[in-house]
């Protein structure tokens, strides 16, 4: 079988790094995977070249650059793939375009649930007929797709989550150590793409809300929302307590020196992040919708605080703080559910059971 996994960029963010995954599960599993993305290269791109998987990338410089569909359409000639896994709206309606001059069955899939850009319910619903199937990564999402962009629901597969590789918790002084951080201080942190939708001016203000004892927090990360954080945190009174680490490779280090994980995002799918951070057994605080009920298990493994106010957020994060054993307590509940339920093989052989859906289908 011979399969593109295409997807709007290759930035390091949940979609590609989900992407990234599940094409080296794939390709484990004996499928000749190409990864391409609608943008020009990106760091994914390299990461999943240096593990041998080919990648392409179609240069778009934005939503209206029209002449990436024919070089999308070139890489997909020369390819001859048996079918087109797309990711994201962009590359959704770009691989069904496609796909449908060239015969091609598309597999479109939904991470999120969108609320900010609403002209991507628009082009959604006129085009996910075409799918083949359409796969998302939570009941939450699956009930969006259904609804919002009219996908039949016979044709919607939810797939289990995974992380690959597993987080690793490590000394708690020993990761403390190695970004310079004081034993006896405590620390929030916080990871993902800076985006609007994640609503870190929630963290900001948690920040300066836990001023006395002082907390700091620590944002792993980057992305669009960068300037608009910084211009927050020059007129914050805790801007020296909110360390921006960029993205790194010790995540699991930076998230074993905290002492809790804040996450107050507007609209998720099921975010890499917190599954991290469950991973590694820090207690989390994070907005109640959809998604987070899903992970949060009738409030045994997450809390939860409601709206756009930061102060339920920084009450939670304060009464974990305090409450140490509390903390370890629910941090222990969630690292016990992602060990049993985050298994990457479960959601290859979930993907390839779609995979052979749709290829029986198509040869009937």
């Amino acid at each position: 079988m011979r399969v593109i996994l295409l997807v709007t960029d290759h930035q390091r963010g949940g979609s590609p790094l989900r992407l990234a995954r599940l094409a080296r599960g794939l390709r484990a599993a004996g499928v000749e995977v190409h990864a391409g993305c609608l943008a020009p290269r990106g760091p994914v791109s390299d990461e999943l070249g240096a593990a041998g998987i080919p990648t392409f990338s179609c240069d778009a410089a934005d939503a209206r650059d029209l002449p990436a569909l024919t070089r999308l359409a070139r890489h997909v000639r020369r390819i001859k793939p048996d079918l087109i896994h797309a990711t994201l709206t962009h590359a959704n309606v770009a691989a069904r375009m496609v796909g449908i001059m060239q015969r091609i069955p598309v597999i479109g899939s939904t991470a999120t649930i969108e609320v900010e850009r609403r002209w991507h319910a628009v082009v959604e619903r006129a085009t996910a007929r075409l799918d083949q199937a359409h796969l998302v990564n939570s009941r939450a999402v699956a009930e969006h797709v259904v609804t919002t962009f009219g996908v039949a629901p016979r044709r919607v597969r939810v797939i289990p989550p995974s992380l690959d590789p597993f987080p690793q918790r490590v000394d708690r002084k020993a990761g403390r150590a190695g970004l310079g951080l004081a034993t006896d201080e405590s620390i929030v942190a916080w990871a993902g793409r800076f985006d609007v939708v994640k609503r870190l001016e929630i963290v900001v203000a948690c920040a300066e809300l836990l001023a006395t004892p002082p907390v700091r927090f620590l944002l792993v990360g980057d992305g669009p929302d960068r300037a608009r954080l910084e211009q927050l945190l020059a007129r914050s009174t805790a801007a020296a307590r909110v360390q921006l680490l960029g993205w790194r490779d010790d995540v699991p280090a930076v998230l074993s020196a905290a002492d809790a994980f804040v996450f107050p995002s507007r609209t998720e799918g099921l975010p890499s992040a917190v599954l991290e951070a469950m991973a590694v057994g820090l207690p989390i605080v994070a907005s109640d919708i959809p998604a987070h009920r899903e992970l949060a298990g009738d409030g045994e493994r997450l809390r939860l605080a409601a709206g756009d106010d930061p102060r339920p957020y920084a009450e939670a994060l304060r009464e974990i703080l305090a409450d140490p054993a509390g903390g370890q307590a629910l941090g222990a509940r969630a690292s016990a559910w992602a060990a049993a339920e985050l298994d990457p093989a479960a959601t290859t052989r979930a993907v390839l059971a779609v995979y052979a859906g749709v290829l029986k289908r198509r040869r009937l």
